[in-house]
């Protein structure tokens, strides 16, 4: 079980261009030839970031963005485009702790309240994590496009710079349907999160690796047409990394020129503008390949690192006794192979390879971005807890200080006592609890704390309402995994801001629709004996609350 928030970050950075100026003569506003003078809107560079975190169920969920706007704070009218036209086919499952650059562009300083964006529908692919291809006919999009409500306003100025996230919740059980018919419907889950930290937090982001051509160089930096169709200028340095893919030898910025095509590895600053961390160049195409990605297996016998690629095959890094183990590039883990035991299925990790065209190739460093672990909870105490791994097996974690813990879309209501974390963890038949952690390294103990743990919906198989909806609960019941009916009763928050989403899915003459359904109407929809698929989370009473419900009718 891996962490199932998915983010998407507009940036608001200065702009990149020289802006234009109005001119006024005298005391007066006109030219010679008595026409008004049109000033130049004056405007903020704008680059627009996804990222994203894995999911266990899908190895690709795959979309192809076609237009991002912001919409005016006074006047939602006036609805400005930030990118436009046709980006590549995005994996929103292979991006973590790395960040998308889909587009820079300029915008009118103003102050922006919302965000809407669109995506493709046809261009939507899913592949389960076992390798299965979801057939095109089985994929219902509900709405090619999204409307967010920012809940800090993006003010972009002339000269500041600032970040609006937004997060793409692939691990909630709305974002997925699966209809009883066997088809899956989508429906966008996205919700805005502010960024404390602003820029400094893009600034430590590595940025997803793009392709291009070279089509201008300088002193100290280039031009990079990218697969995707825009321009970006890159800054270079003297700690950046250049690679001659067909000399196979180390290169420099010398040896870029134009209409080279180029591999590059980028940072953004907090004033906004891109430099090179890593680059590779070549007369000819390069092959499709990132040295970052995420475990699939670590094979501590063949002293390898299998990862994820863009690809559905993973990719095998040779693991040596000089490879150098780091976390979050500055705390050192160790060097050589008995480091292999630390890492696990789900691990993000960026990998510097000796030589990039060796098969296999050997990795020189391995830096892990983020470490994770999740799944069963199997015990709780004050001090520590367990996720259970029935084949690895079960890894315990001790409590980080600090330490909090949530529920997943929930992360403004975080809890930082562990023993109420130690009393929600229970279960009842096939309902176990189930939950996510991002882990930090203990150089005192040589092993992963937790610094956080998400609880997860679970999702029960497909039942019916046993007991009506009254008094804010229902009955719930189904068969589990033993083949026995087993009820339990799940309370419904009508507070709002804390409601379950419950959505409605109707088939008619082979036309399926998902609809919303209000509160209001939850008195006459959940009565037995309706067919509904429910998600819950464990509270610390023991008892378990609804975090959506589907209600199926014409199924």
């Amino acid at each position: 079980m891996r962490p199932s928030i998915r983010t998407l970050s507009l940036l608001a950075v200065p702009a990149l261009t020289g802006l234009a100026l109005a001119l006024a003569c005298g005391g007066g506003s006109k030219s010679s030839a008595d026409s008004p003078l049109t000033a130049t809107p004056v405007t903020g560079g704008t680059a627009i970031i996804l990222t994203d975190a894995p999911s266990d169920q899908w190895s690709a969920v795959e979309v192809v963005v076609t237009k991002v706007t912001l919409l005016n704070k006074t006047d939602h009218t006036k609805e400005v485009v930030a990118f436009q036209g046709t980006s590549a086919k995005i994996n929103l499952v292979d991006l973590d702790s790395v960040g998308e650059l889909l587009a820079t562009a300029q915008l009118p300083v103003g102050t922006y309240d919302a965000v809407r964006v669109t995506i493709d529908p046809a261009s939507v692919s899913l592949v389960t994590a076992g390798g299965a291809t979801i057939p095109a006919s089985q994929i219902h999009v509900q709405g090619a496009s999204v409307l967010v409500t920012l809940s800090a306003d993006l003010v972009v100025t002339a000269t500041g710079s600032n970040a609006v996230q937004l997060d793409f919740d692939l691990g909630h059980p709305l974002f997925l349907v699966q209809l009883p018919n066997g088809d899956w419907a989508l429906n966008l889950q996205v919700r805005h999160r502010p960024n404390t930290n602003g820029m400094m937090d893009m600034a430590r982001m590595v940025l997803r690796h793009r392709r291009g051509t070279i089509t201008s160089v300088g002193t100290s930096s280039f031009v990079l047409h990218t697969d995707a169709g825009n321009d970006l200028t890159v800054q270079v340095d003297s700690a950046a990394w250049f690679w001659d893919v067909d000399a196979k030898l180390q290169g420099s910025l010398g040896g870029l020129k134009v209409g080279k095509f180029a591999l590059v590895s980028l940072r953004m600053q907090p004033d906004g503008s891109l430099w090179l961390v890593r680059a590779w160049y070549s007369a000819s195409a390069l092959q499709e390949w990132t040295p970052e990605g995420h475990v699939t297996g670590v094979d501590l016998v063949g002293k390898r690192l299998l990862v994820s690629t863009d690809t559905s095959a993973p990719r095998a890094f040779a693991i040596d006794t000089d490879t150098t183990f780091t976390f979050q590039a500055d705390q050192a883990l160790g060097t050589g192979q008995a480091i292999l035991s630390n890492l696990w299925s789900g691990f993000k990790v960026q990998i510097e390879v000796k030589d990039p065209l060796a098969v296999p190739m050997h990795a020189k460093s391995v830096n892990i971005q983020r470490a994770v672990d999740g799944g069963v909870l199997k015990t709780a105490t004050a001090t520590a807890f367990t996720y259970a791994h029935p084949v690895l097996g079960d890894r315990q974690h001790a409590y980080a200080s600090p330490f909090s813990w949530w529920y997943v879309g929930f992360p403004g209501t975080a809890f930082s006592s562990s023993a109420s974390f130690a009393a929600a963890v229970t279960g009842a038949g096939d309902v176990k609890s189930q939950g996510v952690s991002d882990l930090v390294w203990n150089a005192g103990t040589s092993a992963w704390d937790a610094s956080n743990a998400i609880f997860l919906p679970v999702n029960l198989p497909q039942g019916t309402v046993s007991a009506s909806y009254s008094g804010g609960q229902l009955g719930f019941t189904f068969l589990n995994s033993a083949n026995a009916s087993q009820t339990i009763t799940v309370s419904l928050n009508a507070t709002p801001g804390l409601q379950p989403a419950v959505l409605e899915a109707v088939k008619q003459a082979g036309v399926v629709t998902v609809t919303a359904v209000d509160p209001a109407a939850w008195g006459t929809k959940l009565v037995a004996p309706a067919k509904i698929r429910v998600a819950v989370v464990p509270k610390p009473d023991n008892s378990f609350a609804a975090y959506s419900v589907v209600i199926f009718t014409g199924f």
